[in-house]
């Protein structure tokens, strides 16, 4: 019986086995060059770019944007997430600051802004919530200069929303506007 010494390995062979068996070559057996002995590089530099581009906040996660508008009368604060994800919860925070008295502070908001979302709470309660004149209304009573009215909604994107929505937030006095934010946000996969 012969002995078929390749690299570090040997493998008995009997005169009726000195063919490699189906599939393998001598070029299989023989020993590699040094640059292809090793993984390729190629693998890390993709997982490196895909850190990348989530360290950089490119897929969300980024500390939430803060949108002002201020008309003399009253100052309007949001902030909220300006990229989400399908299926991620979300929080925007409200802060409404009257400078004068406002008789009936109304905090309306474009139905296309949460569009494919659930909103699931919102603290606290409106006095009063409706639709009318293609905006979703909630009326918090009386406001007093120095006296501000957070509200925080709690809410999460749902699968069908992927691309961006877009909308507005704004406080009226009963049906008069006073501030505008306008708000984009973008809904990644």
């Amino acid at each position: 019986m012969e002995r078929l010494c390749r690299t570090a390995v040997c493998y008995a062979m009997s005169d009726s086995d000195a063919l490699p068996p189906d599939g393998l070559e001598e070029r299989h057996i023989q020993p590699r060059r040094w640059r292809y002995r090793h993984a390729s590089p190629a693998s890390l530099i993709v997982i490196a770019l895909f850190l990348l581009v989530a360290c950089l906040g490119f897929l969300g996660g980024r500390p939430h944007p803060v949108h002002i508008a201020d008309d003399g009368r009253v100052r309007l604060t949001v902030a909220t997430a300006d990229t989400l994800r399908s299926g991620m919860f979300f929080e925007t925070r409200v802060l409404i600051e009257p400078r004068r008295p406002i008789g009936d502070v109304v905090l309306a908001i474009s139905p296309q802004l949460w569009r494919d979302m659930t909103i699931n709470s919102a603290i606290p309660a409106a006095e009063k919530e409706e639709f009318s004149d293609g905006m979703i209304r909630m009326s918090f009573g009386p406001g007093e200069p120095g006296k501000p009215i957070a509200i925080k909604f709690d809410g999460q994107v749902n699968p069908p929303l992927v691309g961006s929505t877009a909308g507005e937030m704004v406080v009226f006095d009963g049906d008069r506007r006073l501030a505008a934010v306008p708000i984009a946000m973008r809904v990644l996969p």
